[in-house]
């Protein structure tokens, strides 16, 4: 099937060659509560829906998760906690046959490898301090999860939901980058960050850091009937501006059906559609994830979730998994790839009302969303350019009304009241 690298350019993905843009869905729980023929139904969905990724957290999320019935581990349990000594290699041999059926698919394994609770001085440490590992088991057990995976050709992110509290938190991912550096040099590898982290030089510098990734996350603006999401805005810049350049992918923005953090209300497919092209328009273009809230800790009806104070109340996760979200994600990957706008970097040559307006554009294209439709005066003399414009709820292709004059192009209201997406093409 051919590994990920970083493109010559630094800022997108390839595979055997060509440019690969990444759709990733979320499915953190999976290893744990999914038996296997309930992985493949899950698989097959999202195959058909055009990912070609899911991502997994090796081990369990302290705190975000409910007890299930046939919930498995990957240690023993010892009054009621895990002993970090003794592996449950049956939960490992599940793991890999889930990951053989993804292989049947083509579909990437995207595995975080030590979730936040795991490392000690964080703030998931201080909600479960039972499950942080002590540090010199933290090498044995990164080359005993890469040997498990290595064979599937992963994606690995050494962390989950991060914050760098403290240096301790920093050698704990120096340490699980240089044992992936060791074991799988060529296995693309990122850090999984909680909103407004920023990772520090001494591992951004690593080799093994090949790709930025953030989070642009589940809250909402501070007024109290003000869903807006603007963040993936301000960490695009905030990866941009580093000095080792690498891909940038927003690799969990809003779950579709989550809360809005503490706050009421519920996120839409057309929340999941805003913050992926404010992403990839912002300069995170190396791919995007999805995530649907039920389906991403895996949740069965009447089981009790630890999280619903910020998340609100899940979906069973059969239920979920219909979220007609998902097809967005797949539509704008195809969209993305259709019109290859893996060239593209975040443009400010229009006149816009908001920021929520983005545009990005190369020598040969200019590419807009509007998360609602506008007059729009792009700052370019787009004469011989193919324009086309989609609707992007109900996918329709419209024909654009614009006008040309003193070197730039207005773009007129059209009769459609959708977030829209403008693609200029030179001819």
């Amino acid at each position: 099937m051919g590994r990920l690298i970083v493109s010559e350019s630094g800022d997108y993905l390839e595979r055997n060659g060509k440019p690969f843009f990444l759709l990733s869905d979320t499915d953190w729980m999976a290893f744990q509560k999914l038996s296997v023929d309930e992985w493949r139904e899950l698989v097959v969905r999202r195959k058909e829906q055009g990912f070609n990724s899911l991502q997994i957290s090796v081990m369990p999320i302290a705190h975000d998760n409910s007890a299930s019935e046939n919930e498995i581990h990957p240690f023993a349990v010892v009054d009621g906690k895990y002993d970090f000594e003794k592996i449950d290699h049956a939960y490992f041999e599940k793991a890999q046959k889930m990951l053989d059926i993804m292989r049947e698919y083509d579909m990437i394994p995207f595995l975080h490898l030590f979730w936040v609770n795991y490392i000690p001085d964080t703030w998931a440490a201080e909600r479960s301090p039972d499950t942080v590992i002590p540090f010199e088991r933290i090498r044995p057990l990164a080359a005993y999860f890469i040997e498990c995976f290595r064979e599937f050709d992963p994606i690995y992110s050494v962390s989950g939901d991060t914050k760098f509290e403290t240096e301790q938190v920093t050698k704990y991912y120096l340490e699980i980058l240089n044992v992936l550096h060791e074991k799988d040099p060529e296995g693309l590898t990122t850090l999984h960050l909680s909103p407004t982290a920023d990772p520090p030089e001494v591992l951004c510098e690593h080799p093994q850091y090949h790709f930025y990734s953030y989070q642009s996350g589940h809250s909402v603006g501070a007024n109290e009937n003000d869903c807006t999401q603007t963040a993936m805005l301000d960490f695009s810049k905030q990866f941009l501006g580093k000095v080792h350049k690498k891909p940038i992918i927003n690799t969990e923005p809003c779950y579709e059906g989550h809360g809005y953090g503490c706050t009421y209300g519920r996120f839409n497919a057309y929340d999941v559609r805003r913050a992926i092209w404010l992403s990839l328009l912002s300069g995170s273009k190396a791919g995007v994830t999805y995530g649907a809230h039920g389906v991403w800790q895996m949740y069965h009806a009447g089981e009790e979730f630890n999280g619903i104070a910020f998340s609100s109340l899940p979906y069973d996760w059969h239920d979920a998994i219909r979220f007609p979200g998902a097809w967005d994600a797949g539509f704008s990957k195809w969209v993305f790839e259709h019109y290859d706008m893996f060239g593209i970097k975040p443009s400010k040559a229009m006149a816009a009302r908001s920021e929520l307006i983005q545009m990005a554009e190369d020598e040969n294209m200019v590419v807009i969303y509007m998360p609602y439709h506008d007059e729009l005066t792009v700052l370019r003399d787009l004469t011989g350019y193919k324009i086309e414009m989609i609707a992007m709820d109900t996918k329709k292709m419209i024909t654009p009304f614009y006008t040309v004059a003193n070197g730039e192009t207005i773009f007129h209201l059209s009769s459609c009241n959708e977030d829209m997406l403008i693609i200029a093409k030179k001819q």
